[in-house]
């Protein structure tokens, strides 16, 4: 079986940016020589496994800040049909906008994305994928720091997402991906509740 993305998912460096390491130098933890001892992780997903997504699969997206759904579109962050029924369920339950249940569940903080755009696509060419449960998020704000921790202990808020490397490389996207449809959400009702704590 071939998988359009198995040379990208392949590079060791994949897991690791599932997983929410920062691979940039720049945020490392670095010995009096310059050597990298540590990379800051910020996030990203508990023990993610191998996941092949094939043709035919339908796959959402949240952005936004302006951009087009083919940009968000090449962004590696996805989940499921299944898990975005499982996160409409949950902002009925709890009377949230669909942006602020995807904050909840998928543990995205308002610096990270503005949600106002979400799409809605289907896998045109096979795919593999890392999939697992969000980790608790420690990330920099401008007022310090934000600190989100899994709650993958209350079955209504686990939710595994996907992983899909390389989909930002030029053309990829468009060639692994159908947009179906896109709906524009309202930013503002995407923090509606959030706290910083």
């Amino acid at each position: 079986m071939s998988f359009l993305n198995a040379r990208e998912f392949a590079d060791p460096k994949s897991r690791l940016l599932a997983m929410g390491t920062n691979l940039n130098s720049r945020n490392a933890i670095t010995d009096p020589a310059g050597r990298v001892l540590a990379h800051a992780q910020t996030g990203g997903m508990l023990n993610p496994m191998r996941h092949e997504l094939r043709a035919r699969t339908r796959v959402f997206r949240f952005g936004g800040s302006g951009r087009s759904p083919q940009a968000v579109a090449a962004g590696g962050w996805w989940i499921e049909q299944r898990e975005f029924e499982k996160l409409l369920s949950f902002a009925q339950a709890h009377d949230l906008s669909v942006g602020m249940a995807m904050r909840c569940l998928c543990l995205v903080p308002p610096e990270w994305s503005d949600a106002s755009l979400l799409i809605r696509a289907r896998v045109v060419r096979d795919l593999l994928a890392w999939r697992g449960l969000g980790n608790t998020v420690v990330t920099p704000a401008k007022n310090g720091t934000i600190h989100l921790p899994h709650q993958n202990e209350i079955a209504s808020r686990r939710l595994n997402q996907l992983f899909i490397p390389g989909l930002n490389a030029l053309g990829v996207a468009s060639v692994a991906l159908t947009i179906e449809s896109d709906y524009q959400l309202n930013a503002r009702e995407g923090v509606r509740g959030f706290l910083y704590l």
